[in-house]
């Protein structure tokens, strides 16, 4: 008999199945977009590192992405960086800093006229202002 699983639920399923099936598929121009989905996914459930975390997922992205080379998923890669883990104490080791990955983000949406993330970018550099701002009051 089949796992009854509620619609509020979906989300925490439905994504990994389809990362696996992306990945399935070999086809890996779709399969960083997968993985950023299931990055945000993971941090809004609270997995950031480890290998079942975002983290891994973005690494991963970033591997295909670079190869690829996929550099408006580079821009993605760093924003999602960013958004997510700018309030950790710690910055993920082999990364520089959410300052860092936002200048990425910035060089790579205005060289590649990926402007469509643009107000993205203005408002998570925004967020890390205010958030600087407000550890240091």
């Amino acid at each position: 008999m089949s796992e009854m699983r509620s619609e509020s639920d979906r989300p925490n399923w439905s994504v990994p199945v389809a990362v696996d099936g992306l990945r399935r598929s070999g086809n890996m121009d779709d399969l960083p977009r997968g993985l950023l989905t299931r990055a945000w996914l993971r941090s809004l459930t609270g997995a950031r590192a480890g290998p079942e975390g975002a983290q891994s997922d973005l690494d991963e992205a970033w591997e295909i992405a670079e190869r690829g080379p996929m550099p408006l998923f580079l821009a993605d890669i760093h924003l999602y960086r960013a958004r997510l883990f700018f309030r950790e104490t710690t910055y993920p080791c082999q990364w520089q800093s959410p300052q860092h990955d936002l200048a990425e983000a910035r060089r790579l949406i205005f060289k590649h006229g990926y402007l469509r993330r643009k107000e993205e970018l203005e408002d998570a550099e925004a967020a890390l202002k205010h958030f600087g701002n407000a550890t240091t009051s």
